[in-house]
């Protein structure tokens, strides 16, 4: 996701909206730690279980048109942020509350997106630091990654072309179906593992 981020910058750095960023980025520095702490003792497929389930929930609703610009407010910016820093702590499932967040309260799409990338890089290298010096990531891992850094701006440019192209309503759609597949792959990923 650092990554990514990176590549999309000259497509995203306009549409931020930097005081929604700086809001969420307060809950996440809270949440991040908490989730970290909590991975020592919770089972990650009870939680990424119950993250997909709760997805797929808000997804529905929100696909039978709810929406509710009243909770675009301070306490429940920071408390989004926080639940996705716990999330992301436990699991690097904490874009998921952010993204719902936004699509409930009607965000246009390309705030949305410049948004979501911001936080993403932010949250991400610190959760990355959080989780080097905790032991939880190590050299392994960063060198499993080091080749996707060539696929990704392909993808970046890809998802861009089609992004500019489509229309607002369309987008939300695409996203919440690609968050109900993503949460549908997670349940029987989850599954499986249980076997």
């Amino acid at each position: 996701e650092i990554s990514v981020s990176i590549f999309m910058i000259p497509y995203i750095w306009s549409s931020i909206n930097w005081k929604f960023v700086f809001q969420i980025l307060v809950g996440i520095s809270i949440g991040s730690p908490i989730g970290l702490f909590l991975l020592q003792f919770l089972s990650p497929n009870i939680v990424h279980l119950s993250i997909f389930l709760i997805v797929i929930f808000f997804v529905i609703l929100q696909l039978q048109g709810y929406s509710n610009k009243k909770i675009n407010n301070l306490p429940i910016k920071i408390s989004v942020g926080m639940i996705s820093g716990i999330i992301n702590g436990l699991g690097t499932l904490g874009g998921m509350p952010i993204s719902l967040f936004l699509l409930v309260t009607r965000v246009k799409p390309v705030v949305i997106r410049g948004s979501l990338a911001a936080i993403f890089f932010i949250a991400n290298v610190y959760v990355f630091n959080l989780s080097s010096y905790n032991g939880i990531v190590d050299s392994v891992v960063f060198f499993r990654a080091l080749p996707l850094i060539f696929v990704l701006p392909i993808g970046v440019f890809i998802g861009n072309k089609i992004f500019v192209k489509s229309k607002e309503e369309t987008y939300r759609k695409t996203v919440f179906y690609f968050l109900i597949i993503i949460s549908i792959i997670g349940i029987f990923k989850v599954i499986n593992d249980f076997q």
